[in-house]
């Protein structure tokens, strides 16, 4: 039953990406379900338990408050039990597997499955997909023709998936020392980084700059000296269409950066007039309320996942987040990165990238918003709370 759970864990990450929502979460319901019945079967197995899990506990708690004291209870419930999913896969992560040849397969199938989604991409990149009107200002962008999606449907939340296992796929070229898996490896991150840039994705592509100065900050400083020769290489190897793109980062007549500050106010006057609970857990909730503060935008997110969390669940819910975000990384450097075990250390440094370019992206987007991209946020923060647990299982 064990080797049942971990097969399990593996069929999971590979497939989430790729299966309809509803069977994502099904999926994700039913590992805690087969743990449980096989912990019930046999002798009780003791509960993984560290420092890292109390602000987990804290936020979920929050996130229930939140759920009970919505102004729309239903709406809050659809959120609830996403998160409530995802937090399954990373309770039966952490407490399933506890060596490193288990956790690197998982790694593996992860990087392999985010592969396939990104060739998907590519795929499209050639052949040609149609561009929706709102995912591009054609006035300052006049050369685009593609933005590739991929199996997500937009390609932002695509960008949002691939910033989150890049630097995964990264981990695994830095720690092997056999010359095939670097050539394996080396071709996984190169594939994804290819398809994140053909989803013109601003925010991804500065997330992702973000999440390599973290990796190499972590692990290798003297390779920010490379920084620079690198910058200057891509002003004359990169297309048009994307130095366009990233010229525009900080032009404030685009429409659609224009867009997000009239947004921001807005959530902003709304957080003002729900500070304590905010206005319930969930998108939802949040729409609303936000068209009874302006009808002529239709908006299910803020597009930015700190404003988001703050309407949602007040203040007190947004600070809850930071405290999860802050002790994942205090205790991730200073108990894993830090490690003497390079495998450990190597793996961590990835998952605490990932994390870093994904909230560096949600400065733009609200990151926590689709189901895919929800379950995936919760398996990186599981990725690093189970390196904690191996890391004193094998002491």
């Amino acid at each position: 039953m064990v080797v049942a759970i971990k097969l399990m864990l593996m069929a999971a990450a590979f497939l989430m990406p790729f299966l309809p929502d509803m069977a994502g979460l099904l999926m994700m319901y039913s590992l805690v379900a087969v743990y449980l019945v096989n912990d019930i079967m046999n002798d009780h197995n003791e509960i993984s338990k560290s420092n890292m899990d109390i602000p987990v506990i804290l936020y979920l708690i929050i996130i229930l408050i939140s759920t009970l004291t919505s102004i729309s209870l239903i709406g809050s419930l659809r959120d609830l039990g996403l998160h409530l999913g995802g937090l399954s896969f990373v309770f039966v992560m952490v407490n399933s597997i506890k060596s490193k040849n288990v956790f690197n397969a998982l790694v593996t199938v992860l990087v392999f499955s985010a592969t396939v989604v990104a060739l998907y991409g590519l795929y499209q990149y050639v052949v040609g997909v149609e561009i929706d009107d709102a995912w591009l200002d054609v006035e300052n962008n006049p050369d685009v023709r593609v933005r590739v999606y991929s199996v997500f449907h937009n390609p932002n939340i695509l960008a949002e998936y691939l910033i989150m296992i890049i630097p995964l796929s990264v981990s695994l070229f830095w720690y092997t020392k056999k010359i095939s898996k670097k050539i394996v490896f080396l071709g996984t991150t190169l594939i994804m980084i290819l398809a994140m840039l053909m989803t013109l994705s601003r925010g991804s592509w500065v997330g992702f700059a973000f999440s390599a100065f973290v990796f190499i900050l972590l692990l290798e400083k003297r390779l920010l000296l490379l920084v620079v020769p690198i910058s200057l290489g891509a002003v004359y190897f990169l297309p048009q269409s994307i130095l366009n793109r990233i010229m525009s980062i900080g032009n404030f007549a685009d429409s659609s950066i224009a867009y997000r500050f009239t947004m921001w106010e807005i959530t902003m006057d709304i957080i003002r007039d729900y500070p304590i609970a905010g206005v319930g857990f969930g998108h939802l909730p949040f729409k609303q309320i936000f068209e009874t503060y302006i009808r002529t935008m239709p908006i299910y997110h803020s597009h930015n996942t700190y404003l988001q969390t703050a309407v949602e669940m007040g203040i007190p819910g947004l600070l809850a987040f930071l405290f999860l975000l802050f002790i994942l990384f205090k205790y991730g450097i200073l108990k894993l990165v830090k490690s003497e075990d390079r495998y450990i250390r190597i793996l961590s440094a990835g998952a605490l990238s990932s994390l870093g370019g994904v909230l560096t992206h949600g400065m733009a987007e609200n990151v926590l918003y689709l189901p895919r991209i929800i379950f995936t946020f919760w398996i990186v923060v599981g990725l690093i709370l189970t390196l904690d647990r191996i890391r004193r299982y094998e002491v």
